[in-house]
């Protein structure tokens, strides 16, 4: 939050894997009464290649719908704090004769209602954040919203308003939803290097909270009011602007309640994404083999001919060679997993595969095509896919894990500033807002898909 003083303020700046399998099934190379012996015993997976634990959620071996059953049952609260702070006028601005209203309008006020009607949560509560935040109703926040800031505060100090938060509303099942610039302004350029600390500290305060998410969505509008930069040395406040300016959303709770919070109302509408601390299912995933593959291989599954192809994890190789490699794509359905994780050019960068004494790699990430998602194959089944290549045949069962690491978006770095004298935009010290983020555990990764390669019979 950008504030008229040199208070400090509330700045709230505001995945995905893939498989591999084979090329024949089963029933091709082999009859029927030798198909149980091809199934070969697991080697011990080593440390550095065996998947971990994944936090939080205990998710099932396949990413179930979220949206049926028990998983269904609506969040406790929701709780949603609006700044209006002076810096935030110019995203709510008075309206005008024209009756033209910002970006931020448009999208906020609709967010606002959808959370009011969402059954996804038991209860709704709205806030005004001026030096703290104070109880109001929808149609409160939804005309501040349209209608523009009538009393704009002078200062809100982003800790106190997280240490407030994390007292107070902080409850399982249940989510706080910031809506600010996020803008936090230290009294002097002397603090800036404590912005993680202080906001770590202030997300803290009350007690470690182990299961702590936090999401973060960011989104440009126009601004039509007063913009004051975060340090008074950067420069003096004017009116704004040629150029569109940041604000964001927080989603802070558990993870449990932030992960469906996400996808019920913010999955849809388009944002740079941040996720701290989020965990989620594992997703479905199937080595495919009759979907661009290559080369001798088969199911080395046990039952793999009596069974549909879907849920594959075995590639049987009776043939590899440089003039004859094997090739197979897994299919991944990662439609569980925020927008962040399911970006080709995420995945093409932060999924890897990891294996033991082979020279499997991974060629290539690709999603879903109009072809495969109306074909009669499983291929039908997944929103991505993930191919591998091997040259040398496996001397014995070997594992293999495809691992999406959870990496900082590249939009961060392009979004902080540590000089917002000029209006542009950017974020005074997003970067170390997001510092503060960042968990303990933050080489977890998304998710983990475990495989296994084999001689064939």
């Amino acid at each position: 939050m950008r504030y008229p003083t040199s208070f400090p303020r509330l700045l709230p700046a505001l995945g995905l894997m893939l498989l591999l399998s084979g090329c024949y099934s089963r029933s091709d190379m082999k009859s029927e009464d030798g198909a149980a012996a091809a199934e070969k015993p697991k080697a011990e997976m080593p440390a550095s290649v065996r998947p971990t634990e994944a936090p939080g959620v205990e998710a099932p071996e396949e990413a179930a719908d979220v949206t049926n059953g028990a998983a269904a049952q609506p969040l406790q609260a929701v709780n949603v704090f609006l700044e209006v702070s002076g810096s935030m006028e110019g995203f709510m601005p008075k309206t005008g004769a024209s009756g033209e209203n910002t970006k931020f309008q448009q999208h906020v006020a609709q967010l606002l209602s959808e959370i009011n009607r969402t059954p996804a949560a038991r209860q709704k509560t709205f806030f005004r954040i001026k030096e703290k935040p104070y109880k109001d109703t929808y149609s409160g926040i939804s005309g501040t919203v349209r209608s523009g800031i009538q009393q704009p505060a002078k200062s809100t100090e982003l800790p106190a308003v997280l240490d407030t938060l994390m007292t107070r509303y902080y409850q399982p099942g249940s989510v706080s939803v910031l809506i600010s610039d996020f803008i936090y302004s230290p009294k002097n350029a002397g603090a800036i290097p404590y912005i993680k600390t202080d906001i770590t500290d202030a997300l803290q305060r009350n007690g470690a909270q182990p299961d702590l998410a936090v999401s973060v969505y960011g989104y440009l509008s126009d601004f039509r009011g007063t913009y004051y930069p975060a340090l008074k040395a950067a420069g003096k406040k004017t009116n704004c602007c040629d150029t569109e300016i940041p604000y964001y959303i927080w989603v802070l709770g558990p993870a449990d309640a932030v992960r469906r919070f996400d996808a019920a109302l913010l999955e849809q509408q388009p944002a740079k994404q941040a996720h701290f601390g989020v965990t989620y299912p594992r997703p479905a995933y199937s080595v495919l083999d009759k979907y661009q593959n290559k080369g001798a291989w088969y199911y080395g599954d046990a039952g793999a001919s009596k069974r549909a192809a879907g849920s594959y994890r075995v590639v049987a190789v009776s043939e590899a060679s440089a003039q004859q490699p094997v090739e197979f794509v897994v299919g991944l359905n990662l439609g569980q997993l925020p927008g962040q994780y399911k970006d080709v050019a995420y995945l093409r960068q932060n999924l890897k595969l990891e294996g033991v004494d082979t020279d499997a790699k991974l060629l290539e990430v690709t999603a879903a095509t109009d072809q495969t998602k109306a074909s009669s194959g499983p291929q039908s089944k997944f929103t991505h896919f993930a191919k591998v290549r091997l040259t040398r045949q496996p001397k014995a069962a070997r594992p293999l894990v495809l691992r999406l690491q959870d990496q900082r978006p590249a939009w961060v770095a392009q979004w902080t500033t540590r000089n917002d004298g000029t209006p542009a935009p950017k974020t005074f010290a997003l970067s170390s807002l997001l510092d503060s983020l960042e968990p303990a555990e933050a080489t977890r990764p998304i998710f983990e898909l475990p495989l296994t390669l084999q001689p064939a019979e």
